[in-house]
């Protein structure tokens, strides 16, 4: 029998399932209590740095959780690591016809109103490129052009997620996977790395000057 879960617990997660869907300014304490039934002087006996404190550690609640999926997806081979990476937010985006996005993502852009969200974010998405990057390593990637496909693969996702639920359609996330495959395939071949330079930003010095 599962262990019932904690009112701690029941917040942080409910907390991250509205940021995904609501951002971080846009979750209110009040919000949370209701979503997770929790009684309001729950708050800060559970938290007592307040909302900061609780937006804080439902990033990285949410962070850990999808790192625990990213964590296996990386395992298979490049190509299929790519499709099964965007599954994990193509689930997500269906299940909730299109209105939650990535939380990790959500907090990164709330460094105006929300530091603390603002730096857990940063640090899952540099734990997650961490993982990327040393799995294309033991893809015999070198380590600059496995640190930038990694960058590539979650700026490319965390941008289709965005285009994802604007469009409500998984168009672009498979249009995403395909570019990444083709990226990635191309790294492997070092005939083509000048190519993979251009795609990644790195072949501007060879460009003729406009105008």
């Amino acid at each position: 029998m599962p262990t019932p879960e904690s009112p701690r617990t029941a917040m942080i997660r409910c907390a991250a399932e509205l940021i995904a869907r609501k951002g971080v300014p846009g979750t209110s304490v009040g919000d949370v209590l209701a979503a997770s039934g929790a009684a309001r002087g729950s708050v800060y006996y559970h938290f007592p740095g307040g909302r900061a404190q609780l937006m804080d550690e439902a990033v990285r609640h949410a962070g850990e959780e999808l790192g625990a999926e990213l964590n296996v997806a990386r395992r298979l081979p490049v190509h299929r690591s790519i499709a099964a990476i965007a599954d994990i937010w193509r689930t997500r985006l269906v299940a909730s016809d299109f209105e939650a996005g990535c939380p990790i993502g959500a907090g990164a852009q709330a460094r105006a109103t929300d530091p603390e969200a603002a730096d857990a974010a940063e640090e899952v998405f540099l734990q997650w490129g961490h993982l990327l990057s040393a799995r294309l390593r033991e893809e015999d990637f070198d380590d600059r052009r496995a640190e930038d496909l990694a960058d590539a693969i979650l700026s490319s996702i965390q941008g289709a997620v965005v285009l994802c639920r604007a469009r409500r359609s998984v168009q672009p996330l498979d249009r995403a996977v395909a570019h990444l495959r083709e990226l990635a395939q191309r790294r492997t071949d070092p005939m083509s790395e000048a190519a993979v330079d251009e795609d990644l930003g790195g072949g501007t010095a060879q460009r003729p000057p406009l105008g």
